[in-house]
C-alpha cells in the first residue's frame, strides 16, 4: 500500500484522505481506539489546511513515516499558518461552568499532548500526528547511543594520545553532559513542586490523600529495610575484599570528595528539622527535594481548600504543571545524545588498573540490585495481585532511562510517563514518584551496605552486631537525606566508613568505578518507586486494570 498521497486542496478531498489514513492504520494493526483518535485529529487537520489554503493548485500531501515501531502521519500544505490551539478549539465547546472548561482543556491536552506537532515555514504548514509511540523506539535509540559511546570512548583511550583524548573529553563530552544535567536540574525542582502541588490541589478528598501519603511513606521505609537486608546477605554470599588492597588507598584521590562531605551530619533529628525551609528561594537554589515537596504539599492543600472560592488558583497550578512537563518532555528527547557523551566520558576517564583491583565489587552490587528488583516484582504480585511481567513489559523504558542517566531525578519524567502507561492514576504517581526520588534509595542502601562490609574486610575490622546496627541506622538516615552534592553516594560512603573504623580515604578504591555502580543502583531506585506507587494505587482502586493488562 502507498505510504504517500497527494490531495487537491478542497473539502471534497477530505474523505479520500481519511480513507487513505484509515487503510494504512488498519494495515499496521493499531487498536481501534488509536485509529479513531488519529482519524478524528487528521480530519480536523485536513479541514484546517484546506480552509487556510492560498491557492487551488498546490496539493496537500499525506505521508506515513516512523522508525522502530513509531507511526507518524505527516501533512504538508501551502497556506496561512495555524497552531495546535486552533485544532483543540474545534474539539471544545465552552461551558458556562468554569470547572467544566478546566476539565475539558485538561482532557484535550492529555488527548493531543505531544501527539500533534505543527510547524509553519516559508508559507507552508507541516503537521505531524503520532498515531503510535512505540515503547521500544526510545530504548533502541538509547541503547545504540550507549554502545557507540562505549566504543568511542574505548577507541579514543587506547588509540589516541592520553592528553588528546582527555582534552576532547573535558572540552566536548563533559561540556555537553554538564549542560544537559544543568538543564535537568533547572527544571526538575519546578517539575516536582508543580506536580505534587497540582496532584494535591486536584484531589477532592484530602483525608484520602493523607491516608495514601502515609501508606506511600511507610511502604518506602519498608522497602529500604528490605534493601539493607538484601545488601547484607548478598555480601555474605559473595564476601569480596582482600587486605592487600589497603596499600592502594590514596588520600589525594579522595580529597575533593571528602571536602564535599564536611559539615554533613548523619542525624535523624537534623534530617526531620531540615524538611521545613527557612525561606522559599533556597530550596530551589539547592534542589533540596524534601523541602520542595514540603512546600508543594502546603501549597497544594491550600489551593484545594480554596478551589471553590478561587478556581483560578487551581488552574494556575495545573497550568504551571503542564508547562514544566512540556519543557521536561522536550529535554528528554535528547537523552540518547547525552548517553553517548556520558558513556564516552566514563570510558576515557576510567582507570583500567583500578578496574582490575576492584573488579568483583561491581558485579556483587549488581547482583544485590537485581535481587532487589526480583523482590519488588514479588511484592507487586503478593500485595497488588498484578502480573509482574506485565509491569516489566511497560515500565522497562523508565528502568533503562534510569540506568543510562544514573540519576533518579533525571529519570523522573520517564518514570511518570511509564506509570501513566501502566494505568496508575495521576493522583498517586504525581505525588509518590517525586517523593520516592527523594527518600526511597533502595539501590543506594544496597551499595552502601556492601561497600561498607567490603572496606571492613580490606582493613581487617570485625563486623559485630553493634557495628551492623550502627550501619543499619546510618544507612536508613542517609537514604532519606543524602547530601545534595555531586556524587552524593560517594560522599555517603565517606561518611559511613568512620562509623566502622575504616579511614574515609578508602573511597579512592571505588571512586573510578562508582559511575558504573550508580547506573544499576538508580535503576533499582526508580523500579522500587514505581512498584510501591502501583501497589498503593491498586489498593486504593486507582489503577486502570484494563490498561495495565493491555
Amino acid at each position: 500500500m502507498d505510504k504517500k498521497i497527494y490531495l487537491r486542496p478542497e473539502h471534497a478531498s477530505i474523505e479520500k484522505g481519511i480513507e487513505f489514513i484509515r487503510s494504512n492504520l488498519k494495515e499496521r494493526n493499531l487498536p481501534s481506539k488509536a485509529i479513531a483518535k488519529a482519524l478524528l485529529t487528521s480530519e480536523e487537520v485536513l479541514a484546517k489546511l484546506i480552509s487556510n489554503r492560498e491557492d487551488e493548485k498546490t496539493p496537500i500531501s499525506i505521508e506515513f513515516a516512523g522508525l522502530f515501531g513509531d507511526i507518524e502521519i505527516n501533512f504538508k500544505g501551502k497556506g496561512s499558518p495555524f497552531s495546535s490551539v486552533d485544532i483543540e478549539k474545534n474539539f471544545m465547546f465552552e461551558q458556562e461552568n468554569e470547572e467544566a472548561n478546566i476539565i475539558l482543556r485538561n482532557l484535550m491536552d492529555r488527548i493531543l499532548g505531544d501527539h500533534l506537532q505543527i510547524k509553519n515555514s516559508n508559507g507552508y504548514s507541516f503537521v505531524s500526528i503520532k498515531a503510535k509511540k512505540s515503547n521500544y523506539s526510545g530504548l533502541i535509540y538509547t541503547l545504540i547511543a550507549l554502545i557507540l559511546g562505549v566504543l568511542t570512548g574505548y577507541i579514543m583511550k587506547t588509540a589516541l594520545p592520553a592528553d588528546l583524548s582527555k582534552a576532547v573529553s573535558s572540552n566536548l563530552f563533559v561540556t555537553v553532559h554538564t549542560i544537559f544535567m544543568n538543564a535537568l536540574k533547572m527544571i526538575v525542582a519546578p517539575l516536582v513542586f508543580c506536580s505534587v502541588a497540582a496532584s494535591i490541589a486536584n484531589f477532592g478528598d484530602l483525608k484520602a490523600l493523607g491516608r495514601i501519603a502515609l501508606k506511600i511513606i511507610v511502604a518506602y521505609l519498608a522497602t529500604s529495610v528490605i534493601a539493607i537486608t538484601v545488601g547484607f546477605f548478598t555480601y555474605q554470599f559473595f564476601p569480596i575484599g582482600d587486605p592487600s588492597m589497603a596499600a592502594a588507598v590514596s588520600g589525594e584521590d579522595a580529597a575533593s570528595t571528602l571536602a564535599k562531605g564536611e559539615g554533613v551530619v548523619i542525624s535523624l533529628k537534623d534530617t526531620i528539622v531540615g524538611i521545613v525551609p527557612t525561606d522559599i528561594i533556597t530550596p530551589f537554589q539547592k534542589s533540596d527535594m524534601l523541602q520542595i515537596i514540603f512546600m508543594a504539599v502546603i501549597i497544594g492543600i491550600s489551593v484545594s481548600l480554596l478551589s471553590k472560592k478561587y478556581p483560578m488558583a487551581q488552574q494556575m497550578i495545573i497550568t504551571l504543571d503542564a508547562i514544566t512537563s512540556r519543557i521536561t518532555s522536550g529535554l528528554v528527547k535528547y537523552i540518547p545524545l547525552v548517553v553517548f557523551f556520558s558513556m564516552a566520558k566514563i570510558m576515557i576517564s576510567i582507570n583500567l588498573g583500578t578496574l582490575m583491583n576492584v573488579a568483583l565489587w561491581v558485579p556483587v552490587i549488581y547482583a544485590g540490585d537485581i535481587l532487589m528488583i526480583i523482590i519488588y516484582l514479588l511484592l507487586l504480585l503478593v500485595f497488588a495481585g498484578l502480573n509482574p511481567m506485565k509491569f516489566l513489559s511497560k515500565y522497562y523504558p523508565a528502568m533503562f532511562s534510569a540506568f543510562t542517566m544514573a540519576s533518579s531525578n533525571a529519570a523522573l519524567p520517564s518514570s511518570i510517563k511509564q506509570c501513566e502507561a501502566l494505568g496508575v492514576s495521576q493522583k498517586v504517581y504525581s505525588f509518590s514518584l517525586p517523593m520516592g526520588a527523594t527518600i526511597n534509595m533502595d539501590g543506594s542502601c544496597i551499595s552502601l551496605m556492601i561497600t561498607s562490609l567490603f572496606f571492613a574486610k580490606i582493613f581487617n575490622i570485625p563486623v559485630t552486631s553493634g557495628v551492623l546496627l550502627s550501619l543499619f541506622i546510618a544507612i536508613m538516615v542517609l537514604s532519606v537525606g543524602s547530601p545534595g552534592v555531586p556524587g552524593g553516594n560517594i560522599v555517603c560512603i565517606a561518611l559511613l566508613a568512620p562509623q566502622i573504623g575504616v579511614p574515609p580515604e578508602a573511597i579512592s578504591l571505588v571512586m573510578g568505578l562508582y559511575p558504573i555502580v550508580g547506573m544499576m543502583q538508580t535503576c533499582a531506585n526508580v523500579t522500587g518507586d514505581a512498584v510501591v506507587t502501583t501497589i498503593i494505587a491498586k489498593q486504593e482502586k486507582l489503577v486502570n486494570i484494563e490498561k495495565f493488562n493491555s
